[in-house]
């Protein structure tokens, strides 16, 4: 089953609104919630995307841009607090832009940074508007996965696998859940990038999966997840989340394994 975001009740109690035109969301979120955004100019720096020369060129002769940004709903909206108070579950909105790292309208698509955790611990991602691609790379094996996500999917990431979003059209709202305790490692990263980068080639009119010659890995393409209700998870059983996300292993039929 999956929510409708513009119709469910929950949205009432989320800390936030938007609108979007022409594919731009704009997001209007709760007065003194903390957040952060991250500039291109940081993903160049760190060297964790793929096309680093068209990027600077970009930068260099259209100015630093912004990404995406992740605002920390679970230390200022009610319901996030309450739900961190009885669980230690922290939820974080992000909203990830369309664009390409590239001074044309194509090329490697604009991504999040990408992290594992630190701890053994999942992570939860509903997408809320509009659609996105999740890539998933194996710790071990960098074997990845480039999975198409739909308005109004959940997905439970394992923690064995890197991860990043990349959006592709339109801009993309999603929320993640994850135990505090989880820690972001950032350093798998930084300094190499993802085993795979989508880039968007407008000859052809579609995406492609790019592989990175810093690695030697295979990757799949998942065009269809499990059907979750994440929301019913999270109103109803909030201490079943926290479970299934601190013990994946015993709970593995809600996480993709490959």
């Amino acid at each position: 089953m999956k929510l409708s975001f513009d119709e469910g009740d929950i949205r009432t109690q989320l800390g936030f609104s938007y609108r979007q035109e022409k594919g731009k969301i704009s997001l209007v979120v709760k007065e003194n919630t903390p957040y952060y955004r991250r500039h291109a100019s940081r993903l160049i720096e760190d060297e964790v995307i793929l096309d680093l020369e068209n990027a600077k060129r970009k930068v260099k002769e259209l100015g630093d841009c912004v990404v995406y940004s992740v605002y920390n709903l679970w230390k200022s909206v009610d319901f996030f607090k309450e739900l961190y108070v009885k669980t230690g579950l922290v939820g974080d909105l992000t909203l990830l832009n369309h664009g390409f790292f590239s001074t044309q309208n194509e090329g490697e698509l604009f991504c999040t940074y990408g992290h594992a955790h630190e701890k053994f611990f999942g992570e939860l991602y509903i997408v809320l508007k509009n659609k996105c691609f999740l890539v998933l790379s194996d710790r071990s094996t960098f074997q990845s996965f480039v999975v198409w996500l739909n308005e109004g999917d959940s997905f439970f990431i394992h923690p064995r696998f890197m991860h990043r979003m990349t959006v592709h059209r339109k801009d993309c709202l999603f929320l993640t859940l994850a135990p505090e305790k989880a820690g972001h490692d950032y350093l798998c990263v930084k300094g190499r990038g993802f085993p795979v980068s989508l880039f968007y080639n407008a000859e052809k009119k579609r995406v492609e999966i790019k592989r990175n010659p810093k690695f030697d890995a295979s990757y799949k393409a998942v065009k269809k997840v499990k059907e979750i209700d994440a929301f019913k998870l999270i109103e109803r059983d909030p201490e079943k989340l926290k479970d299934v996300l601190e013990d994946p292993e015993k709970n593995a039929k809600f996480y993709f394994n490959g």
